[in-house]
């Protein structure tokens, strides 16, 4: 692995400054660290061999290797170069590979374009792994040159102490309250400033919170997370009900596990063999069903370590899968980190042309294909390794970890790996207005509706719970005068029903008990919770609109399901109107003076958005009315908030339209209607998509004051079975200067 990074460094004391000692001696010691782990501890007893005797090339080649492991590029590059003059490929033939990926590593593009050309030129099979790096690695010198000429405008943030230490952080991730959480692998320091060797040495997850304008001290997570082995790598379920990890026991591989944090339970994730390496997980909700993404080295991968992914269920996984060329290599592919938004997977490699080390990566989910990398550039990237990338659309910011010169360092200036901070600026209107549609970057929203948005959207999903046929049971209208408070107080009072169907099966009832508590109940708090802050943000003027999807289950017609999924969702919008005294009225009717607008796009399932196993039968009352598989399946879910913008020139008819079933491969096209409200003509500059699935159709023309013009979009009917949410964003030379247009559906199976 280049430039090698190790999240777990053993050091000992190097208090051993006999000279007297022999040149064996030293090499032993040297053999004995590099056996226990202790890269940079063997680097300092090879040294002194080497000092007795600089000519020895078995020295020399154990000394570079030393050095390698341990990040210290400029010894290991000299010494590789001695080899390789010396050796000439006869015992050591990947000396040569080495010395050019050193040098890359300390920033040397120039000589290490040259090694790599003398790599691929003595390779005799061009398809192998090392032709391909060498190929790989040519052209990675010449994008360093490329980027580091015009650096990205990015400003980047070393995290203080005592966040970052001496030691090593990496993997830093911001939880649903703003904290930063992260590994830190600690230790004690020697006369030396040295980190020692102790029995406790392990890596540990840690929170930090926001302090003013810093961080507080980090703080353990609990004793269940951190209690054996060496615990890293945190992420959670959509919602936050289950933390995931790695822990790497010691013994055996390093697997994923979980935390419930309902019963406290920390066990080994299911679904994935005990025999495999499972790490580094990240979990989204990718076209609304839960997805993993994880790191394993695994059979049926590309080589080395690769990115997987697999369908994610609470404490159980299903269909792991890697996610294959073009984001996983023969090289090693790391830290995946997907970004709802946005439909993309950030992901670390050593392999694709990169500047030096491990780079970071982004890949375009077109529909579960990926497209080709793209690196993140300089100086997000550097010549260092870069590792455990993360981005947030909102915020125009992110974290990644680097061990690049810079970073806190007692043991060499690229010893040891840092938590980095890095924020874009943002764009104004007048520059957006000025880019081509061929480099138009996704906007983000103003700071106070990007706040404002992130807070909501930290809620979802939210899932209403409902009797089944209600509101309104035989009936095929889609509006009700019933309200969501209505329903629930009804659903409530429907639980010694549910218990005396399921008489007789103790284990039946409690799992009722806890579906009402757990479910239905905390819907109900959900949903309290999350008016006041819609009615925040519709206060301060922004136009919002939420998607509420409906679920039912198999029990009636599907054509039945869709009406009643449609009443439920009236039920909602009814309860909405009643709260406050119908204070939200106003911005349902789109009548608001400070000109702010809620719309709920309905989308409607039937039984074909049933989960499987779900009882249709008549005759089956307990399996398809009174279970909690099949109660599970009555719901409906705000599950997406669109940000509409505050009222502007541009006037959007709808920024969600919603195309109900999908069919695989077949072209839909959605029509928005934008209407200029100005006096002045308003002209659609360009259009960005966050896939290659889906493209827009603009007029050439300004829209004319009063006006209205057609913005067509069109999705090719590529994405996976299940909900699909595509969006689009429309920049003008007016007021908004942008607009955000999504269109939804549910795509069936082939």
């Amino acid at each position: 692995m280049i430039c090698r990074w190790t999240y777990v460094i053993i050091l000992i004391p190097f208090s051993l400054c006999m000279d007297a000692q022999s040149t064996a001696q030293w090499t032993s010691w040297g053999d004995a660290a590099e056996r226990r782990g202790d890269h940079y501890g063997a680097s300092r007893f090879y040294g002194e061999a080497l000092q007795r005797e600089p000519g020895r090339m078995s020295l020399q080649w154990a000394y570079a290797e030393a050095c390698r492991r341990s990040n210290q590029y400029g010894p290991a590059a000299a010494n590789y170069e001695k080899v390789a003059r010396k050796d000439v490929g006869r015992l050591h033939p990947e000396a040569m590979r080495w010395l050019a990926e050193m040098q890359m590593c300390k920033g040397d593009h120039e000589a290490a374009k040259k090694t790599w050309e003398n790599v691929l030129r003595k390779e005799k099979d061009k398809e192998s792994f090392i032709a391909q790096r060498a190929r790989n690695g040519i052209a990675g010198c010449a994008l360093a040159r490329e980027l580091m000429a015009r650096p990205e405008v990015v400003t980047i943030e070393h995290l203080p102490e005592p966040l970052n230490s001496y030691d090593t952080e990496f993997g830093a991730r911001t939880d649903s309250s703003g904290a930063l959480v992260f590994t830190s692998l600690r230790g004690e320091l020697n006369a030396d400033n040295e980190v020692q060797d102790t029995t406790s040495y392990h890596a540990a997850i840690y929170r930090s919170d926001r302090n003013g304008s810093g961080w507080s001290g980090p703080v353990l997570l609990n004793g269940t997370v951190n209690s054996e082995g060496d615990n890293a790598n945190a992420t959670w379920s959509s919602d936050h009900r289950y933390f995931y990890f790695t822990r790497c026991p010691g013994s055996g591989p390093c697997r994923l596990f979980f935390l419930d944090s309902r019963s406290g339970l920390v066990a080994p994730l299911k679904g994935l063999s005990d025999q495999m390496t499972t790490t580094q997980p990240m979990v989204a909700r990718v076209n609304g069903r839960e997805t993993l993404f994880f790191v394993s080295d695994a059979a049926g991968g590309q080589g080395g370590r690769d990115i997987w992914r697999a369908s994610l269920e609470g404490d159980r996984v299903s269909a792991p899968t890697p996610l294959g060329p073009p984001v996983n290599t023969p090289g090693n592919e790391t830290c995946p980190f997907y970004d709802v938004e946005q439909h993309k997977l950030y992901f670390s490699s050593d392999f694709l042309p990169g500047l030096g080390g491990y780079d970071n990566f982004m890949s375009e989910d077109q529909g579960g294909s990926f497209s080709e990398p793209q690196n993140w550039m300089y100086p997000l990237n550097g010549p260092a390794n870069d590792l455990y990338p993360t981005f947030d659309m909102a915020t125009m910011s992110g974290y990644f970890t680097s061990n690049r010169v810079g970073s806190l360092a007692h043991k060499g200036e690229t010893c040891c790996n840092d938590i980095y901070r890095f924020s874009y600026p943002r764009e104004d209107s007048a520059s957006v207005a000025e880019m081509t549609a061929d480099t138009l970057e996704m906007p983000a929203t103003s700071g106070s509706a990007s706040e404002q948005l992130t807070s909501l959207r930290e809620k979802l999903p939210i899932r209403l719970y409902f009797h089944n046929d209600e509101p309104d049971p035989r009936t095929w209208d889609t509006i009700t005068t019933a309200d969501y408070e209505r329903t629930y107080e009804g659903y409530k009072a429907r639980v010694p029903e549910y218990h005396e169907a399921r008489h007789g099966d103790p284990q039946a009832v409690l799992a009722i008990d806890a579906f009402f508590r757990n479910e239905v109940d905390r819907g109900r708090e959900q949903l309290d919770a999350f008016i006041p802050l819609l009615k925040e943000a519709l206060d301060e003027g922004q136009r919002i609109e939420l998607v509420v999807r409906g679920f039912a289950s198999p029990l009636a017609k599907s054509d039945y399901n869709r009406n009643l999924s449609l009443r439920r969702i009236q039920s909602m919008i009814n309860y909405l109107r009643r709260i406050d005294d119908g204070a939200l009225i106003p911005y349902l009717a789109g009548t608001a003076a400070n000109g702010a607008r809620l719309h709920i796009v309905k989308a409607p399932y039937g039984e074909e958005r049933s989960a499987a196993g779900v009882s249709d039968m008549l005759d089956d009352l307990k399996g398809s009315v009174y279970s909690v598989s099949a109660a599970l399946e009555r719901r409906i879910e705000i599950e997406q908030v669109v940000y509409a913008g505050v009222e502007g020139d541009l006037e959007l008819a709808g920024a969600v339209i919603d195309l109900g079933p999908l069919h695989p491969d077949v072209e839909r096209t959605a029509e928005f209607i934008v209407r200029n409200t100005s006096a002045h003509p308003i002209l659609l500059t360009g259009a960005k998509a966050d896939c290659g699935c889906t493209t827009a159709q603009l007029d050439n023309e300004p829209i004319a004051p009063g006006a209205s013009t057609t913005v067509r979009v069109r999705f090719n009917g590529h994405a996976p079975p299940g909900p699909v949410d595509r969006r689009v964003v429309i920049f003008t030379d007016g007021d908004p200067s942008f607009l955000e247009l999504h269109i939804t559906g549910s795509m069936g199976a082939e």
